[in-house]
């Protein structure tokens, strides 16, 4: 039976995402596959390539840095995210990203960006297969709607994936990945409500991307349905979910390097507290696929 981890996305506030896999890298253990969305398949990369402290560097270091996030960036460039400095700079040029080790794995434990296809509003999951280019997937799966461009690849158009599919885990069930690791970035108890921004979207894409700017209006419906299907999982034995474990005020595009250092923290630690478990439920899954 394989091991699958969904990894959720939520801008800034994935540095929680960002400390749960260093403490999985501290303690060797990865997935048959991985699913994530936005900033998960950003902090997911850096986990396939197992470089530990990567994702940190990037975000706590530059979160203040007019070339990496911004208004500064939005007007010249319009990606919040700077592309060039996010995709193409850092990792070839400022940190590098190490394609060997990732390309090393990477049919062992494929990286599936999650992204949305704006002319039909629904979700695709792509491997990323090779990095080099397999990041403009990332790119795709990260870049918010109206404040990031459309990314082109192949003749299709897409955005953040997150619209469509917050939460992967019954794609990653179809897949093959039976038995997941889920990491939320919002605490327990938390639903997500109707997005503030809906009549902006609509106004921006409603007359050319009318499938997207629906399947928008309703992604509150659908996270809700994903959360209620993990808790089901849950108790099923079928999911083991990590989320923290206390609420903290950190936004999408958070500048506070104290405050992403904090909830980087409470990732490590709380993935720490549960590890044993984690374990378990991993060898567990992996023994079922053996016998």
């Amino acid at each position: 039976m394989k091991l699958g981890m969904v990894l959720e996305g939520g801008g800034m506030r994935g540095m929680y995402t960002a400390g749960v896999l260093d403490l999985f890298m501290d303690r060797d253990l990865y997935p048959d596959g991985i699913f994530g969305v936005s900033a998960g398949v950003c902090h997911g990369a850096s986990y396939a390539s197992h470089q530990r402290g990567r994702s940190y560097e990037i975000n706590v270091k530059n979160c203040r840095n007019r070339h990496y996030m911004g208004l500064w960036s939005f007007l010249r460039t319009g990606d919040y995210f700077n592309a060039d400095y996010a995709y193409r700079r850092i990792p070839v040029e400022l940190i590098p990203f190490d394609y060997d080790t990732y390309d090393r794995y990477r049919d062992s434990m494929p990286l599936y960006a999650v992204v949305t296809n704006v002319d039909t509003g629904r979700a695709e999951y792509v491997p990323t297969g090779d990095m080099h280019r397999g990041i403009a997937y990332v790119r795709a799966s990260s870049s918010l709607p109206v404040a990031a461009r459309i990314v082109g690849i192949g003749g299709r158009r897409y955005l953040d994936g997150g619209i469509s599919d917050s939460i992967p885990v019954e794609a990653s069930m179809d897949h093959g990945f039976e038995r997941n690791i889920v990491v939320l970035t919002r605490p327990a108890g938390y639903r997500k409500e109707p997005n503030e921004l809906q009549p902006l979207i609509e106004k921006v894409y409603g007359r050319r991307y009318p499938n997207l700017v629906r399947t928008s209006a309703e992604r509150h419906e659908v996270y809700n349905r994903e959360l209620d299907l993990i808790d089901e999982l849950e108790k099923e034995g079928r999911a083991f979910v990590i989320r923290p474990s206390v609420s903290m005020e950190v936004s999408r595009i958070e500048k506070d390097p104290a405050k992403l250092d904090a909830i980087y923290r409470l990732g490590y630690e709380d993935a720490s507290a549960c590890f044993e478990k984690v374990k378990d439920f991993s060898e567990a899954a992996r023994s079922l696929r053996e016998s």
